[in-house]
């Protein structure tokens, strides 16, 4: 039977967020400002198409904010599913088809190789979800995340190999069987599998840090021309695994293009891995994460004329980036 996971470009149904109520990481006057990026965010999206936001049980939409959610052009839903964390990217359900009829797939989720504890509740949403929309679910039995997953609906896909094999994950001796097991449940036909992700991204490298698809032919990489980052010469040898790859399937039509690097923010002796990969799409939009406002211009011309009948959205993630996301780490299309 066919099976196809649409690219994120394709009409989405929905978006689906996770609100943050973690207090190990959103507290004192983080917790304020990631609590009004969160409905900033949903009101933007929310012009475009359906948002569904898991919460806490008993948790009570603020009065402060029942006036924007009541103008809303398209509906604002508040499910109550336990989470642990913000980052439904990567514990959430793949929305797939079958022969056009709505499934989902589900791979295990320790929190990016048992980082993060606890992710109980994280593990069961794709299940939870399956049940609350009556789908089929099918289950896979590696450590995989959505946000090292690229696709371009055509049967291709991309992601990074420190986030297939490794440490809490899965046994290197399982490569071959994880890669057919994330085609079997995304219906890819070819599984690129990069060797390096951004340096000091604690998933381990995901993909939708370094390069997305802008097309089914097209892919947009982050670059670094700084000869002494971390990431110049992973990125280059990345460049020119992509460059090779894409032609070989679509000849003279393909192409990478290149966004620089934000500036890579420092928390502690952490590295905050700021990207213009970490962009998200809505129906006739597009919102990317901003940073450092001369390199956001150059992200915003690049979409726009990428894009020319969406409507091009900057969202400043200087809190999100805090905790090691953006924009696509924190959400998941339903399309």
């Amino acid at each position: 039977m066919s099976r196809h996971y649409p690219a994120e470009w394709e009409t989405q149904k929905a978006t689906w967020l996770s609100f943050p109520h973690n207090e190990t990481n959103w507290y004192g006057t983080r917790r304020e400002k990631i609590t009004r990026f969160y409905f900033d965010l949903i009101e933007i999206i929310s012009r475009f198409q359906p948002v569904k936001v898991l919460v806490p049980k008993g948790w009570k939409l603020p009065e402060s904010e029942v006036h924007y959610h009541r103008a809303a052009r398209f509906p604002v839903e508040f499910i109550e599913i336990p989470t642990d964390d913000i980052w439904i990217r990567d514990y959430g359900p793949f929305f797939i088809y079958e022969e056009e009829n709505p499934r989902i797939a589900e791979f295990k989720f320790n929190a990016w190789g048992a980082k993060f504890p606890p992710w109980d509740n994280d593990n069961q949403v794709p299940e939870r979800i399956a049940s609350l929309q009556k789908v089929p679910i099918q289950s896979f039995p590696y450590i995989f995340e959505g946000g090292a997953i690229e696709v371009n609906g055509e049967g291709l896909g991309i992601t990074t190999l420190d986030c297939l094999v490794g440490l809490h994950r899965n046994e290197a001796q399982d490569l071959s069987l994880v890669r057919k097991a994330i085609c079997d449940a995304l219906g890819l036909n070819d599984l690129l599998v990069l060797p390096k992700g951004l340096h000091g991204d604690h998933t381990d490298g995901h993909i939708d840090n370094v390069a997305r698809f802008v097309t089914p032919t097209r892919i947009v990489m982050a670059w670094d021309e700084d000869p002494n980052s971390p990431n110049s010469r992973p990125l280059a040898h990345n460049k020119a695994i992509l460059e090779t790859w894409i032609q070989q399937h679509y000849g003279n039509d393909g192409r990478v293009d290149l966004l620089p690097l934000p500036p890579q923010g420092k928390l502690g002796d952490e590295t905050l891995p700021a990207s213009y990969m970490n962009f998200i799409y809505a129906n006739g939009a597009l919102l990317f994460p901003c940073y450092d406002k001369s390199k956001d211009e150059i992200a915003h011309q690049y979409f726009k004329h990428l894009y020319p009948h969406r409507e091009i959205i900057g969202v400043d993630c200087s809190t999100l980036i805090e905790e090691g996301g953006s924009l696509h780490c924190m959400s998941k299309q339903e399309n």
